[in-house]
């Protein structure tokens, strides 16, 4: 199975709001931030749009380029800045009093493992690192003097304990001050989405929204622990290059790829527009990785790609908007204009909004406003209250649409799909949205700073909010991969959508709207590993939809028929049939490969309130790194009929160990289920508490207040450190010692050696080529077993050199594992290799061939 590490592609804001402080404000809608979700290839900064967190200098200058970047802002002016515009701008007011806002960012250092909490007495509040204990004391006449004298102090005490041991959890990727660890805490206990942008994340996020950005315009993600190409982007210096997708990056100037992290790796690709790099490329079937040098420049990019789909009544223009960026209503209407020029007619349009994470509101209120002449489209509400409204179109877009969203379909996106279905102009075919309700602005800091703080909620034109909620789709399509276990056939990163996120807007409020719209639905099935060939179902169902409207109403549409409730009841037998067969294929392949029942009982309103879901979990627990999370559960139908399509999960909220879901089918009426969910803590202790939740999910969509949240404290292990030498041995074919030659067969000799006072147990290497077809390698693993203090031990791994030989070396990776681990060591090494066989001197003398060395 292919791994892709994966993160969702993510576009930016940027929004001029003055050169200091307090100057007037424009709401904008901040993209989503799925915490781990993702489900889309990644987009690499390094050479595409940036995510917030990377940087275009290495990490060792951006450490150094922090404390220039805060000197020009002091900490008591940042933390008393921050403060007043949180207090005057931010969306609840009830949520930023004095007291509350100082708590609130207390108990966030601690969730985010800074610092240890207790409470000697009323109102005051302990606070421990390392050694050391301050107190802070919040009565109900807190003042905001207070609240910065206190900020400041917890600033200073966390400054002397920056380097402290212990548990606390290190600053990712660069040194943080005090304060701006103090301000981004505060901001973390207000929502998910409120940050302090340093010069680097501030230049990252204006690049988004304009669309344009410095770069080699490939979009990349790591595969079998090697850079690979998702996609090169059209009229980049990468596609002019030939670089084609799946092409696997080796190296990247003097760089190997291999077992260097994603975020390192992108530091390398990134540079000023002008300057030049070196890619080693390995594409599939190539004997050997070629080399090929690339200027950077400034990448355009556009967030809309269109066709036709051409039908039996005429053309139907589907337009994926990846993102909302300055040009994507442009992007859109010209494609629209394009499609129209063309003689045949259009019969209707499919807005592919999947895993759209948002962007700027401006354009996702001019997308909407393509296709509607009057009416709203969108309300904010903050400390005021706004409301955008449709204006008469000088284009005539009058066609049936239809909107595909999945759960990382959030923000700008789904004001758009919210305004148009509210408004009869679409149905919405898919999955439930991510449910992103908040709109974010951004005020300038000096020192090239800024503050993204969430200033408004906002509503569809029927006025609901969707935060939590997400939109629901008309036509509901679930997938269900066709996995070998039954272990998140659902998808592996469920349960990360905004209701899921510390301190969300709204969290209080009953999120029952999902079951109440009670949306047509089925399953389907696709495959575990899922090929841009393979059919694209819910597509392929807003294609036939759409045929099915132009066969019954003909071409153009009539006006007074272009309303989606028109379209539900025109539709009606061929919906349902649809969802029917979907359906059935995917119950029938349930109970033939997992002997599990999926066919749907009928839901009704009681049945989420008749399923008892019990785990007994303490609140913190203890286990040892790397080891296997056991939960015990209880599940029960106290209902007097059977409940279908229940599924349990195990989720890690704030890391990337994702979710662990089991279907469990069928729940006859009283019927009890006893089990335990297994959950593998494949991170490293040092990264800080795992947080946790189990929880019930009905028919694919998880069941308000049953969650059970609790801690995973981690302990750290001691673990071993093995050292690798290595070196050829047991040549036949070749006529020179220590260097493979063409269709030479050999061995590498690993020599490992544990050079720690700790027993390293169930040891084993797995070594891989990155040298293309030159060479083959055993792909094996090889078990050495345990291996005591200062023990050494040998793995012999077969290697075969192909007849052509075009390197002077040849690349391996090695992998290597043992108990003590929580991921495999990974290293790179190179032996020499000759393009030409040559012989001897004795050979030349004597006539005699090739000759072994052992």
């Amino acid at each position: 199975m292919q791994q892709w590490k994966q993160a969702t592609f993510r576009t930016v804001l940027y929004a001029a709001v003055g050169v200091v402080l307090l100057t007037s404000t424009q709401a904008w809608v901040v993209p989503s931030q799925p915490q781990g979700s993702a489900k889309d290839a990644l987009t690499a900064s390094a050479a595409t749009r940036s995510s917030p967190r990377t940087a275009a200098r290495p990490r060792t200058d951006r450490r150094r380029s922090d404390a220039k970047n805060t000197a020009g802002l002091s900490d008591s002016l940042l933390v008393d800045s921050i403060l007043t515009i949180i207090q005057n701008y931010y969306v609840d007011e009830d949520r930023v009093g004095n007291k509350k806002l100082f708590e609130e960012t207390l108990k966030a250092l601690e969730i985010q493992d800074f610092i240890r909490l207790s409470f000697p007495a009323n109102d005051t509040w302990a606070v421990t690192k390392a050694s050391e204990t301050i107190s802070f004391r919040t009565s109900d006449t807190y003042t905001f003097d207070e609240l910065v004298r206190d900020s400041l102090k917890l600033s200073r005490f966390l400054d002397r304990h920056a380097d402290a041991p212990g548990k606390e959890k290190k600053v990712a990727d660069k040194d943080k001050s005090g304060a701006r660890q103090v301000v981004n805490a505060m901001l973390a206990g207000l929502d998910p989405h409120s940050n302090l942008l340093d010069s680097e994340e501030y230049r990252d996020l204006r690049q988004g929204t304009e669309g344009s950005f410095g770069g080699l315009g490939v979009v990349v993600g790591m595969q079998d622990d090697v850079l690979t190409v998702v996609k090169p982007l059209p009229k980049s210096p990468a596609s002019r290059a030939g670089v084609a997708k799946l092409d696997r990056i080796m190296a990247i100037d003097d760089k190997n790829t291999f077992g260097t992290t994603l975020d390192d790796l992108i530091q390398y690709m990134r540079g000023d527009p002008g300057t030049k790099v070196r890619l080693s490329l390995l594409r599939e079937g190539d004997i050997a990785p070629r080399t090929v040098t690339l200027t950077r420049e400034i990448i355009q990019v556009d967030s809309v790609e269109s066709r036709v789909i051409p039908t039996a009544k005429g053309n139907i223009v589907y337009a994926f908007i990846d993102s909302f960026s300055s040009r994507t209503a442009a992007e859109l209407r010209e494609a629209l204009l394009k499609a129209q020029a063309k003689k045949e007619p259009i019969t209707g349009v499919i807005l592919d909004m999947r895993s759209n994470p948002g962007g700027l509101l401006d354009q996702a209120v001019k997308v909407a406003d393509l296709f509607l002449d009057e009416g709203k489209i969108v309300t904010t509400q903050g400390r005021t209250r706004e409301s955008d409204m449709a204006k008469k179109n000088l284009f005539h877009f009058d066609y049936p649409i239809a909107i595909l969203t999945n759960g990382d379909t959030a923000s700008a996106s789904e004001i758009v799909a919210g305004a148009l279905k509210d408004q009869g102009r679409a149905v919405v075919i898919g999955e439930p949205s991510f449910g992103k309700g908040s709109v974010q602005t951004v005020f300038e800091l000096p020192g090239e700073q800024a503050l993204k703080l969430t200033i408004a909620r906002y509503y569809t034109p029927k006025g609901i909010s969707i935060q939590n909620i997400g939109i629901m789709p008309d036509i509901w399509l679930q997938p269900i991969q066709k996995t070998k276990l039954n272990l998140n056939l659902l998808g592996e990163y469920r349960y990360k959508s905004e209701r899921f996120l510390d301190h969300s807007l709204d969290q209080e409020k009953p999120k029952t709207v999902a079951n109440a719209a009670r949306p047509q639905k089925a399953f389907y099935l696709i495959p575990e590993n899922k090929k841009e060939s393979d059919n694209d179902v819910p597509l392929q169902f807003a294609t036939k939809y759409l045929t099915e409207l132009a066969k019954r109403d003909g071409v153009p549409f009539p006006t007074e028929r272009l309303r989606a409730t028109y379209w539900k009841a025109s539709t009606d037998a061929l919906v349902k049939k649809s969802l029917v067969d979907l359906d059935k294929a995917t119950v029938e392949w349930l109970a033939k490969d997992k002997k599990l029942n999926w066919s749907d009982a009928g839901e009704s309103a009681d049945d989420d309130r008749n399923l008892q879901f019990t785990v007994q979990m303490p609140k913190r627990m203890q286990m040892v790194e790397g080891k296997t999370l056991d939960v015990p559960y209880t599940l029960k139908n106290l209902s007097k009929k059977p409940i279908s399509r229940v599924s349990i999960y195990l989720s890690a909220i704030q890391s990337s160990l994702g979710t662990n879901e089991v279907l469990i089918g069928r729940l006859e009426p009283g019927q009890t289920l006893q089990g335990s969910m297994k959950f593998e803590m494949k991170v490293n202790a040092k990264e800080g508490s795992v947080r946790m939740r189990a929880g019930l999910a009905h028919s694919g969509w998880p069941v308000p207040s049953r969650e059970k949240e609790f801690y995973v404290e981690l302990q750290e292990t001691k673990k071993p450190d093995i050292t690798m030498n290595m070196s050829l041995v047991s040549e036949d074919g070749g006529s020179q010692v220590g260097i493979l030659e063409p269709s030479e067969n050999a061995k590498i000799r690993v020599y490992l050696r544990n050079n720690s006072n700790v027993v390293a147990h169930k040891v084993s290497v797995h070594l891989v080529s990155l040298s293309g077809k030159q060479i083959g390698v055993d792909a094996k693993a090889v078990a050495l077993g345990d291996m005591k203090p200062g023990e050494t031990k040998v793995a012999l791994v077969p290697v075969h050199a192909a007849a052509s030989i075009i390197s002077d070396e040849f690349k391996f990776g090695a992998l290597v594992e043992s108990d003590e681990y929580v991921l495999p060591n990974k290293v790179h090494f190179s032996l020499p290799s000759s393009p030409k066989a040559r012989m001897s001197k004795t050979d030349v003398l004597t006539g005699t061939g090739s000759w072994k060395e052992n």
